[in-house]
């Protein structure tokens, strides 16, 4: 697989690709042969309705991802799952195919039409979102998160390329940030909307409704979100051409940048912990406060959409407050944030009421999103433009598969670990496994840290007067 080697008079960019190497028999061309002038024109057209329609697409994406969060603890009742089964149903189901797909989505997603690919992708995890509902056992519903993964393999990527190419450096990091506050809003609808359900019409429908809005969503990007590289035909995407960069030397690009990787581990901990505790949301509420669904529903998801909107919006404009002052400035706040995370997110789980719990889980949600646009805007700024895609995936690659998937599988098992199969002390078990999980927020901080670190050093190295922007 290779990919559109950079022109080196490019002035659009401010790294160029190594020379190339190559994987025999399987290439992909340049996206299309478009001059830099039609580019520029369309990288122009309608910059902020793209954004709202991939704000769209991402909240829809979370609704569907999150809704089992709130909906586990019925489905453990109903089927007789374990901890450590609802661990690898939240988490490793749906991160497997999630993960190892994102490359390969993503190196089309660098070669063709990223509307189409968008638009596909949400059609595939809505119709097996829908099909989670008519799961009867614990392998169909694996089965069926396996294929909601596969679906949302394809949204990321492509959006955040997109991005990158509608929006300067200088304007990234908020537009980055503002698709990040998509996140805990889609998280919003499906906690309110999810206990809603389970406790009026059931889990099973729940997963049915959760669905179908994505067809629709599907049609509108489908149809009314051009891509500014043109309409390139898919068939031209797997033809050899010249001047060409092999997916090796891309990877290589990357490997070659530090700062990059400190993210990707950064990235990797934020999943772990954030999903780790979302995938036990409900146990923690009803076994610990015994509390409703609905009740549940609707305090977590206010609590997630004000504290997670508001770290993703505050930590986009921050981020670009900071990076034109201080050499990469928003990552060493995104390392300050993380760690007050963890205090917060140890006394909550102890919290002596619910009340006081869901107030003080604001702040680790406040932690998780503050880094979308700091961490995301980074990437694309180390990135070349023909790797942009890529890296995002790699980055979604580490943190899905080693955060999304293990985090959720982590506390479950550790729980099992410490009740032993007894059902009186279900509830003392999970605390003291969220509790455990705390502790690795320190972790992602030291991330953070080190990557602000690199980026400065590799700035100031480059032109000690210019902003944090190419």
């Amino acid at each position: 697989m290779k990919f559109h080697q950079q022109n080196p008079s490019d002035t659009r960019t401010g790294c160029s690709s190594p020379a190339a190497s190559s994987l025999p028999n399987k290439v992909i061309p340049p996206i299309s042969s478009l001059p830099a002038e039609t580019l520029d024109i369309a990288k122009n057209k309608r910059p902020n309705y793209v954004l709202t329609v991939l704000f769209l697409v991402t909240m829809l994406n979370f609704v569907d991802r999150q809704m089992i969060s709130i909906l586990a603890e019925a489905i453990k009742r109903d089927m007789g799952l374990s901890d450590s089964q609802i661990g690898l149903m939240t988490g490793l189901s749906f991160a497997l195919f999630y993960t190892t797909l994102a490359i390969p989505v993503a190196a089309l997603a660098d070669r063709w039409n990223r509307s189409r690919i968008i638009a596909i992708a949400i059609s595939i995890w809505s119709f097996m979102t829908i099909l989670c509902g008519v799961a009867v056992n614990f392998v169909q519903l694996f089965v069926a998160r396996i294929g909601v993964g596969v679906g949302e393999a394809g949204s990321s990527p492509a959006s955040h390329s997109l991005i990158a190419d509608l929006f300067p450096p200088e304007r990234r990091a908020g537009a980055l940030g503002i698709l990040g506050m998509s996140v805990p809003i889609g998280s919003f609808i499906a906690y309110t909307g999810g206990g809603w359900m389970v406790e009026n019409i059931g889990w099973r429908m729940a997963f049915v409704i959760a669905g179908i809005p994505g067809l629709f969503i599907a049609a509108l990007m489908w149809f009314t979100v051009p891509d500014p590289r043109g309409k390139p035909r898919l068939a031209d995407a797997f033809k050899p051409k010249e001047s060409e960069t092999s997916l090796r030397t891309a990877i290589s690009e990357l490997s070659r940048k530090p700062a990059y990787w400190h993210l990707v581990g950064a990235g990797i901990i934020i999943s772990f912990v954030s999903y780790g505790l979302a995938s036990f949301y409900a146990g923690l509420f009803v076994r610990v406060h015994g509390i409703g669904y609905t009740e549940l529903g609707w305090k977590l998801g206010v609590m997630v959409a004000i504290s997670g909107s508001g770290g993703a919006w505050i930590g986009g404009k921050v981020g670009d407050y900071l990076n034109v002052r201080m050499p990469a400035g928003s990552l060493l706040a995104s390392a300050v944030i993380l760690l007050a995370a963890t205090p917060g997110m140890y006394f909550a789980i102890y919290a002596p009421s619910a009340n006081i719990a869901f107030l003080l889980l604001a702040i680790p949600t406040f932690a998780f999103t503050f880094n979308y646009g700091p961490n995301f805007s980074t990437i694309q700024l180390l990135a070349s433009d023909q790797t942009r895609a890529l890296a995002m995936a790699i980055w979604l690659l580490f943190a899905g598969l080693f955060g999304l998937g293990l985090g959720p599988v982590f506390v479950g098992v550790v729980s099992d670990i410490f009740s032993g199969g007894a059902a009186e002390v279900e509830a003392s078990s999970l605390q003291k496994a969220l509790a455990i999980l705390a502790l690795f927020n320190i972790w992602g901080a030291f991330h953070f840290w080190r990557a602000q670190i690199r980026m400065k050093a590799t700035l100031t190295k480059s032109d000690p007067d210019r902003p944090f922007q190419r």
